[in-house]
């Protein structure tokens, strides 16, 4: 019996995105041949082809945002670097789009090689995705401009990862409320670490994103008591992880950078420390509807959550009792809240977390996908 055959398309290095690694496994899982056209490289769980996007080189990126408007971008930025040769000819029964950099080529290739449905995963919220001038002055515009291929009717189904942004997306676009599957980790035989009440370590993973907190997570490690220290396992660019680096928690030895680990190895890495920082100030909409995959990595790895008041999250923590929710955004609000914990309290939290692990994880999530994409 040949295989059903699905594409799994995104704009990232396919290695390092945990969502798409998910959906790859879970096709796989249910008797697909999956390819993938990505950034490279080979992923170890699809048994197809792969086809690898290139791209240009960062002074030209700037270049082309700099001096060419919205629609006359894509096309250097993107669509020049598609492998649309080895892609001529092709069927398939069900395509994945991951984000929105491929849609315009997407929205016009996909109809001569989908034989059936086509799912738009838009992640998370992508307009005004930046508070940097920058962002305003250079991407904004163009990140509006792709937003508008998301009513395309090639679009059979559209998912993203929470339930407020599904809201947001019926709403303010005027499409069909997109499914939700969440971006879940999968399972990990783990135990929860001991607790040392003398020793506590905080860790914060992920893009090194300063508008996502992370300078308000250093602000505080300089009014944490001293029994506290923060690890920071963040990937990014010199640009983004520079400012960082030059914080004076950092300088003062309160906070320290540890080496970043790939997607699978994350719960497994962060199981020896004890909470895990989700601290993400409603600076812009992704911020506001965040329910992050290191949320649910944090999860598995058997540690506490301290998040502020992110609506999506909330419920989670106070409902399963493995973390806890700060009052306030700034670094004082979450270093007074932290201060106030002890080992105690630390110690139920990932109890209550190893109790939730299997719940909160692929186990559950794999199928409510299938389903969301029409694979069963």
């Amino acid at each position: 019996m040949t295989p059903k055959t699905a594409l799994v398309m995104c704009h990232s290095p396919v290695g390092s995105d945990a969502r798409v690694s998910n959906q790859i496994r879970w096709l796989e899982g249910a008797g697909y041949r999956v390819d993938v056209l990505s950034r490279g490289p080979e992923h170890a769980d699809a048994s197809g082809e792969v086809f690898r996007i290139g791209a240009a080189p960062f002074w030209r990126r700037l270049l082309i945002h700099t001096f060419l408007p919205p629609r006359a971008r894509f096309r250097p930025l993107v669509g020049r670097f598609v492998p649309r040769e080895r892609l001529a000819g092709r069927r398939y029964d069900l395509v994945v789009v991951n984000d929105l950099h491929l849609l315009p080529w997407a929205v016009d290739a996909l109809p001569a090689f989908a034989a059936r449905e086509v799912v738009l995963d838009l992640h998370e919220v992508y307009a005004g995705n930046g508070t940097g001038l920058a962002y305003r002055l250079l991407i904004a515009r163009y990140d509006d401009w792709l937003l508008t291929f998301i009513t395309s009717p090639v679009f059979t189904r559209r998912l993203t990862v929470a339930e407020g942004i599904a809201d947001l997306y019926r709403d303010r676009y005027g499409v069909p409320r997109p499914g939700v599957v969440r971006n879940v980790a999968p399972f990990e035989v783990l135990e929860p670490s001991p607790v040392d009440p003398e020793r506590i370590v905080l860790v914060h993973h992920g893009y090194a994103a300063a508008e996502r907190g992370i300078d308000i997570m250093l602000d505080a490690a300089l009014e944490l008591d001293a029994r506290f220290e923060l690890e920071l396992m963040v990937i990014g660019d010199e640009a983004a992880l520079a400012p960082l680096r030059s914080h004076p928690a950092v300088a003062a030895g309160r906070a320290r950078f540890r080496d970043p680990v790939p997607v699978t190895e994350v719960a497994r890495t962060l199981n020896p420390a004890d909470l895990e920082l989700i601290f993400f100030p409603p600076r812009f909409p992704n911020n506001v509807y965040a329910l992050p995959n290191k949320f649910f990595e944090a999860i598995q790895g058997r540690l506490g959550v301290v998040i502020g008041e992110s609506p999506e999250i909330v419920g989670f923590v106070r409902e399963n009792g493995f973390g806890m929710v700060v009052e306030g955004w700034t670094g004082s609000h979450l270093a007074a809240a932290l201060n106030r914990l002890t080992a105690d309290d630390i110690a139920a939290m990932k109890r209550a977390a190893h109790a939730h692990a299997a719940e909160f994880s692929t186990r559950g999530e794999g199928p409510r996908f299938l389903e969301a994409v029409g694979a069963v």
